[in-house]
């Protein structure tokens, strides 16, 4: 039987740095950690401002937990508990605790602008859950083959959830009764995480540690198409991991992917082959609108591609170390970008520099902030979720 070993983004990050798994856990090195260089002062040429905040109390850790967010409401996970927030005032509206770690979520339907009816979540015991929107109450379970790590959107009755194993499950949305299940074959050595899957058209895409994309009808299973995006590459199992762990997102008939120690690629949606690819080592991720492509790599650069053909058009290198999260996209010339300091970064995309500068949650963040309209969105390691607007 094949042994996996899974490691946490912190721990992949502790051995990026050059010193051995053992003495960083056993505190047995004696090296002072090099500090991190103080961030530039900002004059801010925008008004960013915080309209709410509120204590949680569903701290996530390095978990990639992410905000679901619909008409009213926005959803978030920490540990076992699950919530729902008025994004109006950032009031309670319920807090339910499913009594397993929440791992993976939060996700409902695909239709974002209308009244949730149901989210879904994954646990690490493996089960699928979804909850009533309004009111926390559980309304199905279902035992998948292993820890889950992302869940799809909800569409035409049918939800996808991926597990750590290599699997994609579809369950009905409305009953959690599994339809089918697709499996790709997992590396020895990966993060723990994946991907969320995404929806173009009728299919489910997703990525996954081999280094694939695949693409799958969302109704049966059947598969569309898959690419191979990264190919492991270097003499340790820590170098060879090629895990598609952040964001994929589509554009027109384009679909762009970044994965660690592989590359950046953009993909022709219409043929499922390879446009364009770029070594590129990022564990967040991509995103992408008619300006530009952005993402944060390994070591703390931001970058702005030229979606058409992967050329860089800037590379912003002064949150390096600080592990920034995925650019969130914030109207035609803003990205927001959270890090470990607990820092939100407001850049302009065009030139690549600091527009503003605000404080969130201390304990850092994890998953990129949330746009929602001509607001943002941050949920931080320590639970702290915050509402914020330019």
């Amino acid at each position: 039987m094949n042994t996996r070993l899974i490691l946490t983004v912190a721990t992949f990050s502790l051995l990026l740095g050059g010193c051995s798994l053992t003495s960083q856990l056993l505190g047995t090195n004696k090296a002072r950690p090099i500090p991190l260089k103080p961030l530039k002062k900002v004059t801010p040429n925008i008004n960013a401002k915080k309209v709410w905040e509120v204590k949680t109390g569903s701290a996530m850790g390095y978990s990639k937990i992410h905000p679901y967010i619909d008409a009213s409401f926005v959803y978030i996970a920490g540990h076992t508990v699950a919530s729902a927030w008025q994004k109006s005032n950032g009031a309670l509206k319920w807090k339910a605790n499913i009594g397993e770690v929440i791992t993976a979520g939060i996700n409902g339907s695909s239709a974002k602008h209308s009244e949730s009816q149901q989210v879904f979540l994954g646990t690490n015991n493996g089960n699928a859950i979804s909850l009533d929107a309004k009111t926390g109450k559980v309304l199905w379970i279902e035992r998948l083959s292993s820890e889950v790590l992302s869940v799809s959107p909800s569409q035409n009755g049918r939800v996808a959830f991926r597990t750590v194993d290599g699997k994609l499950h579809g369950l009905s949305s409305s009953t959690g009764e599994l339809i089918w299940q697709q499996t790709q074959a997992s590396p020895t050595l990966t993060l723990n995480g994946a991907s969320v899957p995404i929806l173009i058209g009728p299919l489910v895409v997703a990525g996954f540690d081999n280094g694939k994309i695949a693409a799958y009808q969302l109704q049966d299973g059947q598969k569309a198409w898959g690419v191979t995006v990264a190919k492991a590459r270097g003499n340790t199992d820590l170098e060879r991991i090629i895990d598609i762990d952040g964001k994929i997102m589509s554009l027109g008939s384009a679909l762009f992917a970044a994965s660690l120690n592989g590359n950046m690629n953009g993909i022709d949606l219409a043929k499922g082959a390879m446009a364009w690819t770029n070594s590129f080592s990022s564990s967040t991720g991509v995103n992408v609108n008619a300006e530009g492509l952005y993402s944060s790599d390994s070591k703390g650069n931001i970058w702005k591609i030229n979606p058409q053909t992967g050329e860089p058009a800037w590379k912003m290198d002064d949150l390096q170390r600080y592990h920034p999260t995925l650019p969130a996209l914030a109207g035609k010339s803003l990205l927001v970008v959270g890090d470990k300091k607990g820092n939100i970064s407001w850049i302009n995309s065009k030139t690549g520099l600091f527009a503003a500068r605000t404080k969130g949650d201390p304990a850092g963040y994890s998953v990129e902030p949330e746009i929602n309209g001509n607001t943002v969105y941050t949920l931080g390691r320590g639970g702290i979720l915050s509402k914020l607007a330019w």
